[in-house]
């Protein structure tokens, strides 16, 4: 059984070929500044988070 028939509203992401080069804009949010802090912890390389949001 693949993931798409238990959960058929999935929506299968598109894969990137190569390195992506982008900058995005969020509004501010703990919340946010949480995620990317988890997620430059699991990045292989190393990263940058600026202007993260204080509590």
């Amino acid at each position: 059984m693949t993931e798409s028939s238990v959960h058929p509203d999935l929506w299968p992401a598109p894969h990137a070929s190569g390195a992506v080069d982008a900058t995005v804009t969020v509004p501010g949010s703990k919340s946010v500044t949480n995620r990317a802090l988890v997620l430059a912890s699991l990045a292989a390389e190393p990263g940058w988070l600026r202007r993260p949001l204080r509590s």
